[in-house]
């Protein structure tokens, strides 16, 4: 795990490129969300199901549901980044804004991380995840599992 401001700093020389802007990189982080998802369903299972005492049931619902947010996000994106026009010759351009945070929220579900880093990625902001004290067995997977995913200039995680 990368210090916060090490990977704070990668983050808004990354974001000042522009690279975060494009089409493709935003559909490309939701692949290696998606596919870390999938890939390690039953790992994800396992430590909300240790986390949060539930059903094997209920754990798969925390993997699933954000799959199909990234699945509805996929098929909107393109006309979501598309210039919206105005009058005469104007047109508005959507784009990133700044660093996002994700930060778990204490009791809160995978679902309830994750879903803010589906929007923030699809809105073309890099992501800065903050760890649930709550969670250390999710947290765990997420630690090993991110870096293998994504690059931390666009997508990192802290603790504390």
């Amino acid at each position: 795990m990368l210090q916060f401001l090490e990977f704070f700093g990668k983050q808004k020389v990354n974001l000042k490129t522009s690279i975060t802007k494009s089409y493709h990189w935003r559909i490309k982080q939701l692949d290696n969300l998606e596919r870390m998802l999938k890939e390690n369903k039953s790992v994800f299972c396992d430590a909300v199901r240790k986390d949060f005492e539930v059903p094997f049931s209920e754990s798969r619902c925390e993997i699933h549901a954000p799959i199909a947010i990234i699945e509805f996000t996929r098929l909107q994106l393109r006309e979501w980044v598309a210039p919206t026009g105005l009058r005469g010759d104007s047109c508005s351009e959507q784009c990133e804004l700044s660093l996002c945070r994700g930060a778990g929220v204490s009791g809160g579900s995978l679902v309830l991380l994750l879903n803010p880093v589906i929007a923030s990625i699809s809105s073309g902001n890099p992501v800065v995840l903050k760890a649930n004290s709550d969670t250390p067995a999710t947290n765990a997977i997420l630690d090993e599992l991110l870096p293998q995913y994504f690059e931390p200039a666009d997508v990192a995680m802290c603790h504390g």
